[in-house]
């Protein structure tokens, strides 16, 4: 039995149930309101306390039921590492007060308290002076919240079970009979990042004093929405799902925004909704409009599930990185511009794996190869997740004869790690690369972890050039040059699609060797890109990538940064029957390989989820087509 509540939240009623509804993102909002990035948004409750209650009250007018104070980080040690040496008490009661003020009776006002160490340890158990110290910090935010007046409490943001069970046992007490909202935020589908099962994870949660038990943030809804999945809504409470407005992405002006909109964050909030969680918001990257559209959504719901037989993956490991090429049987050391020259050069994506069993990338690669892949290339930690280092299974490609193509990102290493290892990959033989930015590692497995960014890709490009040359970043002679075919990634699917073309062609005056295309799912766009870079005078390999599902094409198309699915793909998988759907997926891919080949000096194919045997297929249906052409464009060339 849940306790008795001083004060319930309010909730709204909708054909599937009664719901209560959160507001949305604080920080991400004010970002976009004008306030730096990096500006610890809880201070403004003491210096800008007219702009926080601005976006309170627009929140309120958008429909949320239970807004949330500005005060998520609002712990001592939060506060310490920005240097603030503000009063704790005075910032959270302050935070409190704003809210109540904006709320004017039309919501609840619910504290908000995220981790203090949850960002910056990774794994190890908390020592018993740690725990001591958390507990103490955790106590002191809580009774400033309480004493204002707030209605309820919400823990969010744990990445680990173990740290939200040591804020649980701090502010249960303080609290009384005020609910307590507890949500977790996994950085894997399943599981918190200390390894504990969703499922149990819950019921420890529960057990330990939390009213309702949730998913925030770093998942997205997909993420989420496969969560509750794969652990089940018990009867045994109120459940919540609060998650960001997409997938983050940076792009290279190192502007910061989430996939998603409005309409497909509340079609995925729906079908979570439908499976029985019924506290529901909105997390980084959301705005008054999500809540609203939100709200909309659940009053008009129907009680059918809403694409309930789909059944098939959807998650961030699908997505190729920014952009990418293969390697292959050729002949070792020759480069992917080399074979473009020759013939229809064919690049293939494999992902490293999450964990040390090699076997299946091994296999797969072999098979490829022999399918008649030229290279195989390999992201750099894509979606800041850790992967092996595609640097060693470079060399274990070389061993057997296959080429690889390797992605450097700029996210991970400084401008000494930068070089160290590209002077690494030289002196392996490895020749092929791909410079992208990298996607920041906020949301990916260690959000903790610094992105690093000391230079853009096109930066780096030019200093791979200098490597060429024989010369290191700071000047200085190598006694000898690099050799590197330096590769750069084209997104094609911008809002100006000429700004786009025109900013690639600075990449290749940078010194880009060749260009590598995101998916592209629509001929016309093909078409498109094929006739504005023909004066390029560098080979464009299009990006191809089999669906497996229908699920699987909508996280595509409205989660992953960079790409986007035509009309026509879309609808033809959301109406494929669930086992139907890889072949169907299969086949789109090969009518734009028809397209592709006959268009580009070659193509590259992403592998979904290691399915190897798909991009086998259509390797070999390439070199096919590849056999019947009587003559071949060479404006990429």
């Amino acid at each position: 039995m849940w306790r008795q509540w001083r004060r319930p939240p309010r909730d709204v009623e909708g054909p599937l149930g009664a719901y209560v509804i959160f507001d949305g993102a604080m920080s991400t909002y004010l970002h976009q309101l004008g306030v730096p990035i990096g500006t610890p948004v809880e201070q403004l409750n003491l210096t800008s306390p007219d702009l926080v209650a601005r976006v309170h009250r627009r929140y309120v007018e958008s429909g949320c039921t239970v807004l949330q104070t500005n005060t998520f980080m609002g712990n001592r040690i939060a506060l310490e590492r920005h240097g603030l040496t503000v009063d704790v008490q005075s910032l959270n009661r302050r935070g409190v007060e704003i809210a109540r003020s904006a709320a004017r009776d039309e919501a609840s006002v619910y504290g908000t308290m995220g981790p203090a160490m949850g960002g910056y340890r990774y794994g190890a158990l908390l020592q018993d002076e740690e725990r001591d110290l958390l507990a103490r910090v955790y106590a002191e935010q809580a009774e400033a919240l309480v004493s204002a007046g707030i209605d309820g409490l919400i823990l969010e943001t744990f990445p680990d079970l173990e740290e939200a069970l040591v804020a649980i046992a701090a502010v249960r007490p303080i609290l009384g009979d005020l609910p307590l909202v507890v949500n977790l935020s996994p950085e894997e589908i399943g599981v918190t990042r200390d390894g504990v099962p969703l499922a149990e994870a819950f019921r420890r949660i529960k057990a330990a004093g939390a009213d309702v038990v949730g998913l925030n943030c770093r998942l997205g809804p997909y993420g989420i929405l496969r969560s509750y999945e794969q652990a089940g809504v018990a009867a045994d409470g109120p459940y919540a799902a609060v998650p960001n407005a997409g997938i983050l992405q940076r792009s290279e002006g190192d502007e910061i925004a989430y996939t998603g909109d409005t309409a497909d964050f509340s079609r995925l909030m729906l079908r979570i909704a439908q499976l029985g969680v019924r506290w529901l918001g909105g997390c980084c990257g959301t705005t008054p409009e999500y809540i609203r559209t939100l709200r909309d959504a659940l009053m008009r719901a129907d009680r059918e599930p809403h694409g309930a037989a789909i059944q098939a993956e959807t998650h961030a490991t699908s997505r190729p990185s920014a952009v990418t090429t293969g390697a292959g049987a050729y002949h070792d050391g020759m480069s992917v511009v080399d074979i473009a020259r020759e013939k229809k050069a064919i690049v293939v994506e494999l992902d490293p794996p999450k964990h040390l069993s090699i076997a299946r990338f091994l296999e797969g690669a072999e098979a490829l190869a022999g399918a008649g892949a030229d290279l195989i290339t390999m992201a750099d930690n894509s979606l800041g997740s850790v992967r092996v280092s595609n640097m060693a299974l470079a060399s274990l490609l070389k061993q057997r004869g296959i080429e690889p193509l390797v992605h450097v990102t700029c996210r991970d290493r400084n401008l000494i790690g930068q070089q160290s290892h590209l002077m690494g990959l030289a002196v392996l033989g490895i020749r092929n690369v791909l410079l992208v930015t990298g996607d920041p590692s906020r949301y990916g497995e260690l959000p903790g972890a610094t992105s690093v960014y000391d230079v853009s890709s096109m930066d780096l490009t030019k200093m791979v050039r200098r490597l060429n040359e024989g010369i290191g970043f700071s000047g200085q002679p190598l006694k000898q040059p690099s050799r590197f075919v330096i590769g750069t990634a084209f997104n094609p699917h911008v809002h100006n699609f000429r700004k786009a073309v025109e900013r690639l062609r600075r990449k290749v005056e940078a010194g880009a060797d060749f260009v590598m295309t995101q998916p592209v799912f629509d001929p016309n766009l093909m078409a498109a890109i094929a006739e504005a870079t023909r004066d390029l005078g560098v080979p464009v390999f299009v990006g191809i990538m089999p669906l497996t599902s229908a699920r699987n094409a909508e996280f595509l198309h409205h989660q992953v940064p960079g790409i986007r699915l035509s009309e026509q793909a879309l609808r033809r998988m959301q109406e494929a029957a669930p086992e139907e759907a890889p072949a169907v997926g299969e086949a789109i891919a090969r009518e734009l390989v028809e397209v592709a080949i006959r268009l580009f000096p070659g193509i590259y194919l992403v592998t979904p989820f290691l399915r190897y045997e798909m991009t086998v297929r259509l390797t070999e249906y390439a070199r096919s087509l590849e056999a019947t052409l009587v003559s071949r464009p060479h404006g990429h060339a």
